[in-house]
């Protein structure tokens, strides 16, 4: 089970989105180059990205994909500090802790996206465990900050009032993928997906909208990016 703590939200936070980049990526080189204890090196330049990666790694090699089922918590970091709630005007009941009903729906929408992305048109096959020739990817969806509380825990939804919100939050994915067949750590990353960025009523059908996109988005990233690592290697 992927420990949503093993990868410091504040330390690894290095994805750099497409876009950003000042150049190709690249393994940082030298004495000050940053190395994990498990051996992974920072990738400067990063794309989606596996912002730490294990040098020397035949990407190449890797047909198939294995994601083991996605944890999707209220964790945060220790230095996180809740939002105040004000109870005369949001309600007493109001939270902007997620229940576990939305939280297993969030799990399984992630797995969903994933069907979605990586489907028959691309050159990677999804499969049930992990394997010779596989990829094992973990993934954990934390650190989930809502910019209003729950909507169905604000006085405004049972007065059938409304709220509005710059966007919806943010939340973010730590990944670790490893060798489907030994084990091995590959590489880590963690990335902060924020939901649209323009005034509109808070909902929870815009907020679900929100995560579905950042998924597709995260997903297609690493899509991407194990394609051109492949690629490169081929040539």
């Amino acid at each position: 089970m992927l420990n949503t703590h093993a990868i410091s939200i504040a330390g690894v936070m290095l994805f750099t989105m497409a876009g950003c980049a000042s150049g190709p990526a690249t393994l940082q080189q030298g004495p000050d180059a940053e190395v994990t204890k498990e051996g992974l090196i920072k990738v400067d330049n990063s794309q989606l990205d596996l912002s730490y990666a294990r040098p020397d790694v035949n990407w190449h090699q890797y047909s198939k994909l294995y994601f083991k089922p996605t944890q999707v918590t209220n964790d945060h970091p220790a230095d996180y500090r809740a939002p105040k709630v004000d109870k005369r005007t949001e309600g007493m009941n109001a939270t902007y802790d997620l229940p576990q009903t939305s939280l297993d729906k969030m799990a399984q929408q992630f797995s969903v996206t994933v069907t979605e992305v990586f489907n028959s048109e691309q050159p990677f096959e999804l499969v049930n465990e992990p394997g010779p020739n596989t990829l094992m990817v973990e993934t954990a969806v934390t650190d989930i900050r809502l910019s209003a509380p729950v909507e169905n825990s604000r006085r405004s939804y049972n007065s059938m009032g409304k709220t509005y919100t710059q966007n919806s939050g943010s939340m973010v994915l730590l990944a670790v993928v490893k060798d489907g067949q030994t084990g091995e750590v590959l590489a880590k990353a963690a990335d902060k997906g924020v939901g649209f960025d323009q005034w509109r009523q808070n909902t929870k059908v815009f907020n679900w909208s929100d995560v579905k996109t950042v998924y597709r988005r995260w997903v297609t990233d690493f899509k991407n990016a194990l394609m051109t690592a492949a690629a490169e290697q081929k040539d």
